[in-house]
């Protein structure tokens, strides 16, 4: 879940900015573990600097950056002293349980991470503006930061899944629908495709097209290793051999697509650098379907949503969540829209115009029809099934039931 779009200011990963901003005239709760805020004044004392530490990923510093001068813009009457952090979303997580006390005030990450931040009690519970925060966003975005009755972050995306970017002058729309019209495609112009299976999160889209990852009880349940879960091994085994194949991920297809590449998995923020490079060839879709066990099965992906999150440390809670509550608003999402492609989880921003006629978007909306949600995926399940795609990748499976069992049984002893 590695997401790299060139965007510049480099310097922008220690930039502080200073402004005013709005007081309130609540009183911040007492802090520690799963701290829910009372009534707190975000500016303090008078002349009083309030300081933010603001976490999120290279691509989107930029956005960050306008989203503060706007927050404080809105907002003046307080000295505030912003300071920008580069940690991508998926890393968020660990980066905040190294010292809990010395990371980010506000954060963005991926939703898999949710139970693991509230179980830490690394997460400050969500009850300022509460209401309008669920009723503003899609049910979906807002059910995966609920749990027990009770909100724990702020939606900002709808669009963390995966699917099929493609070359429209080398692979046709009737191609895109089967993995054996794209390798077939691929193989008359003499180009690769890139589908990175020794990445966990796309490895699954075969085991999830007829298998089960989930969530009971608390404890992780999993099937992989059923007939299923063998017949999806050896449709990988053959796609790896096809000829077509090309083995990589972000890097991989953003460079070689329109040359040395017809297509590719991939996610929405990448779509800015391919758009670029195909111009009027540039296509996007739903993730083909593969024969799996002698029939066509349509493949599945992991599907979530990207937050914001407020640290339960923070020294400044009520100011946290309400630049939180900010960056998260239908402005700042259309703006991150605008800005990156990011697929507002916001009701209002979705419904845009620029929105729905996102071919990107549409594609992501498609396989969201076959996707699972990856928020009851714990992390005992991330290295046993990537360590399992890169010995598919090195022809290195020879006892494929043997290879599914010790893989789940990583992923179920890790409960």
């Amino acid at each position: 879940m590695k997401k790299l779009i060139a965007l510049t200011l480099a310097a922008l990963m220690l930039l502080a900015f200073m402004a005013g901003c709005a007081t309130s005239s609540d009183s911040p709760p007492p802090g520690g573990g799963n701290a829910s805020p009372g009534s707190a004044s975000p500016g303090g004392a008078p002349g009083e600097v309030i300081d933010l530490l603001v976490w999120g990923p290279q691509e989107g510093q930029a956005f960050l950056q306008k989203a503060i001068e706007e927050f404080q813009a809105a907002n003046p009457g307080t000295t505030y002293n912003f300071t920008l952090g580069v940690v991508g979303e998926d890393m968020a997580q660990t980066r905040l349980s190294e010292d809990p006390e010395a990371g980010a005030d506000v954060f963005s990450f991926v939703d898999d991470g949710l139970r693991n931040l509230v179980n830490a009690g690394m997460l400050y519970e969500v009850t300022r503006n509460a209401d309008d925060i669920k009723s503003r966003n899609v049910e979906s975005s807002v059910d995966i930061v609920t749990l027990d009755g009770k909100l724990w972050a702020y939606p900002q995306t709808a669009d963390n899944g995966y699917f099929f970017f493609y070359d429209k002058s080398v692979i046709s729309e009737e191609d895109v629908k089967s993995l054996d019209g794209i390798i077939a495609a691929s193989n008359a112009a003499g180009k690769k495709f890139t589908y990175p299976i020794g990445v966990a999160w796309v490895t699954a889209s075969w085991f999830l097209a007829q298998g089960q990852l989930s969530l009971v009880d608390g404890q992780q349940v999993c099937d992989f290793n059923n007939a299923n879960g063998v017949a999806a091994v050896e449709a990988m085994q053959a796609m790896v051999n096809s000829g077509a194949w090309g083995n990589g991920w972000v890097d991989e297809l953003v460079e070689g697509i329109g040359t040395t590449h017809s297509g590719g998995v991939g996610g929405i923020w990448m779509v800015a650098d391919i758009s670029a490079k195909l111009g009027d060839n540039f296509g996007a879709t739903k993730l083909p379907t593969a024969k799996i066990g002698g029939k066509e099965v349509q493949l599945s992906s992991f599907f979530g949503c990207k937050h914001v999150g407020v640290n339960s440390q923070t020294k400044n809670p009520v100011a946290a969540m309400e630049f939180a509550d900010f960056l998260t608003s239908e402005a700042m999402q259309l703006l991150n829209f605008e800005m990156r492609g990011m697929g507002p989880s916001n009701k209002n921003a979705g419904a845009s115009a620029e929105v729905q006629a996102d071919i990107a978007l549409a594609a992501l909306a498609l396989q969201s029809n076959y996707a699972v949600s990856q928020r009851d995926v714990l992390g005992g399940y991330w290295s046993p099934v990537e360590a399992l795609g890169n010995m598919i990748i090195n022809n290195e499976v020879t006892n494929i039931q043997a290879a599914l069992d010790e893989v789940v049984a990583q992923i179920t002893e890790a409960n």
